[in-house]
């Protein structure tokens, strides 16, 4: 049920708004009823795409190019819909910097500020030189499908999961086609985490170093991934020590100040990754501080799961780590829409519109899919090289 729960909750919003809550629940019971399919017929399914994997790969991968390359035209153009803006807002910064202009200065097509941080726009860059940071969604569903055979060392476990949340997430599928930056920025944190897991394994100080500065990099991205850091405190501690685990975060941490205080102090009290960029700050005309409430909240059951995770038992480790993370990305968005349920006096996901629920999927999917499916969970858990 938390599966569930945590997969089909940033889509709440657009089933909403076309169906009602009676679409939400219908939703909701569709991805249950796949899903238990799926474990039951688990054997049956995983044999048919072990025999075709390269044939089903080259239909994935061609399907969605094929969509992309369909849709996205339409969509970013406002054909289907009013368009969205992230990708332009990656492009539009990038191109300030490069010209010696302070990205933040400059606003897009729909009038919004550009909110992600520096490190956005930075690992972006690639892309937008090839032409748009809508690409790199691309790039990063490749390396999510590599990265996940290798942490369920499976690659059949791993196409299966990709073509159920493409097929079953309005929400990725709107962020896909409309080229946003949510799913390539929850798959680069994932990304770097796990290559920091790898690199803590090993016996090089440069590959250590280079893995710490690349997680600081993914985390100045959104400030919402900093109340990751109680969490990956303790996750190095277990997989490293605690005095090594204080000097791999403060390596993070120190890249994370420096590609950020620079942009910040042209700004200080309205830097627009803050301010524009703090969605839960609208709630506060209702009731004062309310964001600053829910942020520390945040932090808090981040902090609690770590003292969680200090205590698990190794096997259990890195999947705990991935659900602890869904959890506290979730977090922030079930309070928004609880409160605007009760203000409201009725069921209201809107406050998900723009999908920002999805930076929780990715954790949850690495978190709760070896669980279910049993693929070498106790492997899995102590997974470091």
């Amino acid at each position: 049920m938390s599966f569930v729960l945590l997969f089909s909750f940033p889509s709440t919003a657009l089933i909403q708004k076309y169906f009602g809550v009676i679409g939400i629940l219908s939703y909701v019971t569709i991805v249950a009823v796949a899903l238990l399919s799926v474990l039951k017929l688990k054997l049956q399914i995983f044999s048919f795409v072990s025999r075709f994997y390269l044939a089903i790969l080259t239909c994935v991968v061609g399907f969605g190019i094929g969509c992309f390359w369909l849709l996205y035209p339409l969509e970013t153009t406002g054909a289907l819909g009013l368009g969205s803006d992230r990708d332009e807002a990656l492009n539009i910064a990038f191109w300030q910097l490069v010209q010696g202009k302070y990205p933040y200065s400059a606003t897009t097509h729909l009038g919004g500020q550009i909110t992600p941080l520096p490190g956005a726009f930075l690992i972006a860059s690639p892309f937008i030189l090839l032409g748009n940071s809508a690409y790199q969604n691309l790039f990063w569903l490749a390396i999510f499908l590599l990265l996940t055979s290798i942490y369920l060392e499976s690659h059949v476990s791993a196409i299966v999961m990709l073509i159920f949340l493409s097929f079953l997430s309005p929400a990725f599928q709107y962020e896909y086609i409309s080229g946003g930056d949510l799913i390539a920025n929850s798959i680069y944190v994932l990304t770097a985490i796990f290559l920091q897991m790898k690199a803590l394994s090993s016996n090089s100080p440069i590959a250590k170093i280079s893995a710490c500065l690349f997680t600081g990099i993914t985390l100045t991205s959104r400030s919402n991934f900093l109340t990751l850091l109680p969490l990956l405190f303790a996750l190095f501690c277990r997989s490293a020590g605690r005095r090594s685990a204080l000097t791999y975060l403060s390596l993070s941490v120190l890249s994370f100040v420096s590609l950020v205080i620079p942009f910040y102090l042209v700004s200080p009290n309205s830097f627009p990754p803050f301010s524009a960029g703090n969605k839960l700050s609208g709630l506060e005309t209702t009731i004062p501080f309310l964001s600053t409430g829910i942020i520390s909240l945040t932090l808090l059951t981040s902090l609690l799961l770590s003292i969680r995770l200090i205590r698990i038992s190794k096997p259990s480790l890195l999947p705990s780590f991935m659900i602890a993370c869904a959890i506290v990305q979730a977090l922030p968005m079930v309070a928004a829409v609880l409160l605007m349920s009760i203000l409201n006096q009725q069921l209201d996901f809107s406050f998900l519109h723009h999908r920002y629920g999805l930076m929780s999927v990715f954790f949850a999917l690495w978190g709760l899919w070896p669980r279910l499916f049993n693929e070498n969970y106790s492997r899995v858990g102590s997974l470091r090289g």
